[in-house]
């Protein structure tokens, strides 16, 4: 597990950038926002930029109607819960096995994800979740990763803009210290140590080389690492996605969670499981890398800012409608609630 770098920031002792709030990373990028709606003559231009996901992904979007327009080569199953609802266990059980991942329909940055093993867990998240939520088969596939993929509608080919690897948080023994002595090591484990020691026994010595998994949730506030893969981006890679994502009607601009064997069949479209699909406001994930400059993070938000209005751009001057701006205010009110 490595550290942060330290910039100028965190020498001052302010939290690297990957732990702020999502709203301070974007808040440079606002004038430019508003900036192209007034060159669009639309305040909500940047919800024409997928139209095939609602709103284009901006906030608050249904994750099953994404995945439904997903091809079903590409995605482990995965079934809609209406909470609401008595929990149909003969749907899910004829289709699914333990263990299982839960996560929310509406939202992200980990909220309300769980990974269950039992019946009894099941009915515990049903019974307390409060809002829709989808149940899904976990993929074993060694890699996950962050890929981001941008098209414009009237080129042929799109590219990757951003590829990040998920470092999920471990400790490896060495015989004499426990788990939690083990964590205390880092300061990313330490952080940890009170929200793990709910479910985990912390107090057990581990044997020399014997690596335990202590969060199999890949999101940063739970500990996990994403490292800067950009450098492996490639044609080959480029023409997998482009291939992947011309399937998927009206989606040009997001980023794709995914599972994968190796890197050799994310290259040849093998072994891909999409995890999630997210449109507009997706992070490129690779900016959280701890070793990733905050200069490079603001760069980086421009540049794909400008990638969205020029997707925008053609999108409405062939008739692509924008989400009435009270529309998608009363949306996006909702959906931060929880945020």
């Amino acid at each position: 597990m490595s550290q942060a770098r330290k910039g100028i920031l965190q020498k001052l002792g302010l939290a690297h950038h990957e732990f702020w709030p999502w709203w301070v990373l974007l808040a440079p990028m606002w004038p430019l926002w508003i900036l192209f709606g007034l060159r669009l003559r639309c305040a909500t231009w940047f919800t024409t930029v997928n139209p095939g996901i609602e709103d284009g992904g901006f906030m608050g979007e249904s994750k099953m109607k994404i995945m439904d327009i997903i091809p079903d080569a590409f995605k482990p199953k995965t079934i809609f819960v209406q909470h609401a609802h008595a929990l149909n266990e003969e749907n899910i059980f004829s289709q699914l096995s333990f263990p299982l991942i839960l996560k929310p329909d509406v939202g992200g940055r980990g909220r309300k994800i769980a990974i269950i093993k039992k019946r009894e867990e099941l009915h515990q998240y049903h019974t307390t979740i409060g809002e829709d939520y989808m149940v899904q088969e976990i993929i074993e596939a060694p890699l996950e990763l962050g890929v981001f993929y941008s098209r414009i509608p009237n080129e042929k080919k799109g590219r990757i803009l951003s590829i990040a690897s998920k470092g999920f948080l471990k400790v490896m023994g060495n015989g004499t210290l426990t788990i939690e002595e083990l964590m205390r090591q880092n300061k990313r484990a330490s952080d940890q140590v009170e929200r793990l020691a709910k479910t985990i026994d912390l107090s057990r010595v581990l044997q020399v080389n014997e690596e335990v998994l202590l969060e199999p949730i890949g999101n940063h506030s739970k500990g996990t690492i994403f490292n800067n893969e950009n450098h492996r981006i490639s044609e080959a890679l480029n023409e997998t996605f482009d291939q992947i994502s011309k399937q998927i009607e009206g989606f040009y601009y997001g980023r794709y969670d995914l599972r994968v064997t190796n890197w050799e069949d994310l290259e040849a479209g093998k072994n891909i499981s999409i995890l999630e699909l997210n449109g507009l406001t997706s992070d490129a994930a690779h900016i959280f890398d701890p070793n990733y400059r905050l200069r490079d993070v603001f760069r980086t938000q421009y540049k794909h800012i400008k990638i969205a209005y020029a997707i925008a751009k053609y999108n409405l001057k062939h008739g692509v409608k924008a989400t009435p701006i009270m529309e998608l205010f009363g949306k996006t009110k909702e959906a931060i609630k929880d945020i």
